[in-house]
């Protein structure tokens, strides 16, 4: 199962908090934030449609940049 890591905190969202991927796309992951469906775009990292944080990366990916 697939997961999003918060690495910009913003609108209440911690950095460090996790959200369980509910479906996804070639170039969208779907979450559940604040009790509403949200597509954060993978190549960015932020809620489609909003220009401010939070951000997010699949957690795997983030394991991989640490090595």
């Amino acid at each position: 199962m697939t997961e999003l890591i918060c690495t910009e905190p913003g609108l209440g969202i911690e950095r460090g908090m996790t959200f369980q991927v509910l479906s996804e796309n070639g170039s969208e992951w779907e979450i559940l934030l604040g009790n509403e469906y949200r597509r954060i775009n993978k190549r960015s990292g932020r809620v489609t449609g909003w220009k401010t944080p939070p951000k997010f990366e699949c957690k795997d990916i983030q394991k991989q940049n640490v090595k």
